[in-house]
Parts: structure tokens; sequence; C-alpha cells
């Protein structure tokens, strides 16, 4: 007896089992799948078992199992009382995913996200189950929330519209540490789209339809081969008089032509203007110092006086000659008409300077 006992000891220390650790992945084949548990056979070291959240992960692998399957799932303990190694599939998956978002950050690959919901700063997305941010800065022009004023009550409303949608973004931050997962809309269309600005030089013609109005311009949308950009009409190119404010020229939707002026960093500058003839290119044959012409009050503002002179030339009476005698001018507002003597022509400067005749 004694013989064999040492025989075993000597076979055990040749070949000891290879005992798992908890946080170990292991590999077994699916014994069983019951409502609320999962049985995997790990061969000579015994039994695993897969209990209720543990069987949930980001792959909806438990849906696709059955009988004789190979799995992998972590080990959590390896003491249970009824002897079994107690696993999770959703941590083993957790594993796999975070490989996966580190392989794709790497690669610059893109993925598709599904949008949870919104707050202020962006949108909350899920990646087989690991959550992530796409902020507002990192959207794509058409899922830009363009809002008057910049108001954030609507923004936040128009950001909680793609509640449920789908979302192609690359990876550009990823930290398992600090469970943090930045994705960008504008990163995963960077190639396709430089690609189509790259197939654009200064001086072309395009067809495009308006898709924001600000302060400082109009955004408008255009492309070719159903693949699409936006380009910036900035407030000085809308018109050759004077623009105060874009919303008076353009609203969403409009249809527009202009003219590339610019291509920048893969950012394109339009102009409106600049597709019609510039009216102070001959205005010495309408206008001249010491004129009187008659013109009807545009806009008064801090600078003095705006006066429209004809359909594309605006005069103004600077504040220096209000000053001059005040009490002329009390009775003037905006659609009034009168008679203005002409100070300056300036074509270069674009500036007719007034006075009250």
């Amino acid at each position: 007896m004694a013989d064999n006992i040492n025989i075993m000891e000597e076979l055990l220390h040749k070949n000891p089992l290879d005992l798992p650790v908890v946080g170990e992945d292991i590999q077994g084949k699916v014994l069983d799948i019951g409502t609320n548990a999962m049985y995997i056979d790990l061969g000579p070291i015994g039994t695993g078992v897969v209990l209720g959240e543990e069987l949930h992960d980001g792959f909806g692998t438990i849906k696709t199992l059955k009988k004789g399957d190979e799995v992998t799932a972590t080990v959590l303990t390896t003491n249970t009382t009824d002897g079994y190694i107690e696993l999770s599939l959703r941590q083993a998956s957790e594993d796999k995913v975070w490989e996966d978002l580190f392989a794709k950050q790497a690669s610059e690959e893109p993925v598709d996200v599904k949008i949870i919901d919104a707050n202020k700063g962006g949108l909350l997305i899920s990646i087989n189950g690991i959550s992530g941010f796409l902020p507002v800065s990192q959207l794509a022009y058409d899922h830009y929330p363009r809002v008057d004023g910049g108001d954030k009550t609507k923004i936040l409303g128009r950001l909680k519209e793609y509640t449920g949608e789908t979302f192609r973004v690359a990876i550009i931050n990823v930290s398992r540490e600090e469970s943090k997962l930045i994705v960008s809309e504008k990163a995963a269309r960077k190639s396709e789209e430089l690609n189509l600005v790259n197939s654009y030089q200064k001086g072309d013609t395009i067809d495009g339809e308006v898709t924001g109005v600000v302060d400082f311009g109009v955004f408008v949308k255009f492309g070719k081969n159903g693949q699409k950009l936006e380009g910036l009409v900035h407030i000085s190119e809308l018109s050759w008089q004077l623009v105060e404010n874009p919303r008076d020229l353009y609203k969403e939707g409009d249809k527009v032509q202009a003219q590339v002026i610019e291509i920048v960093n893969g950012k394109v500058s339009l102009s409106i203007k600049a597709l019609t003839e510039d009216p102070w290119n001959t205005i010495a044959e309408r206008f001249s110092a010491d004129q009187l012409v008659e013109g009807q009050v545009a806009r008064m503002n801090h600078f003095g006086i705006f006066v429209q002179l004809d359909t594309e030339v605006r005069g103004l009476v600077h504040n220096s000659e209000i000053e001059k005698d005040r009490p002329k001018y009390t009775e003037l507002k905006e659609g009034t008409t009168a008679q203005f003597k002409i100070l300056s022509v300036d074509p270069q400067e674009h500036r007719i300077s007034l006075a009250l005749a």
C-alpha cells in the first residue's frame, strides 16, 4: 500500500493539475443551459457554472450557445459549496471587447455604435456593452445641432432625437482603467471626406443647400456621387453690400450656388457674391462727390445711418456727421426716404459717405 501511495505522489508531482486562479480566462464545453445557469465541462479540473447576470455579455453570447459548443469564461471563485468552479461569460466578454476597442483605435477602423441617450455635451453611446461618449464637437456636419443663438435647451432637444439610431464612428480615446471611451463621427469620415475635398479646387462652382444660418455666415451642403461636404460662406462673402444679419438673406433649405475660394486643412470656404458682378466696379458711373441723391434709411446703429441708394449699394451717414447737426436727423427712422449729399466715394473700400442734404 505504501508503495502505491508513493507512486501516486510521484505521478502528481510529475503531472500536477493545472488548477485555475480567480480572474483567469479558461475554456470548456457547454454541458447544459438552463433558465438562469449554464454548466461547462472543464475537463480534469472539474465543472464550471455560470449564474444569473454573469450569463449576459455585450455580444449576446448566451443566445447563440448550445450543448457541446466551446466557450471561454472568467473564473470568479474556485470553491463553491456545490463543488463547482464559478465562472462569468460577462467578464470574459468584457476583456475581449476592451481588447477589440484598443485594436480598432490603433487601426483607425470605423465601428457602428448605438445612441443610448444625450446630454448637453453630446451623445451617450454603447459598443458591445461598453458605455462611451460622442461629443458634440465630434459630430459630422449632418448631425451637428445648429441652433439660433446657441440655445442649450434646443441643442439638447436636437441631440435627443438621435436616441436609438446607429452612427459610424472612430475610436479616439480609450482607457479601461478610467472606464473611458470617446468616439468621433468626424474622424470616421475623415478619409472619405478628404478624398471628396481633394476633388475640388479654387474657382470651382458648386450647387448646394443651406444647412445652417449663424451670425457669422451660412453653412452649405454640397457634393458629388452621393457623397456630401459642408462649406462655409462667411458673412463677408454673402453679398457685395454690407450684411449685418445673414438670416435676412437665407434660411435652412434654401438652394444656392457658390464658388470655392479656399481649401485649407480639409475645410472648404465658399463665396456667393463671387458669382455676381461687383457693383462697385461701375460705381463712379453712377455716383460722385457733391451729388444729391435720394435714399431710404435701411438700418440705424452705433456706426451711424445706413442708406440704401439702389438695389445693390448702400451709403453711410457716419456718427460724426450726425453729431454736427443732430436735430436735423431726429425724424429719420428705418424706412424713411430723404435727400442726401454724397461726401465721398471710395470704390476700393466699397464705401460711400453721406450727409443729409
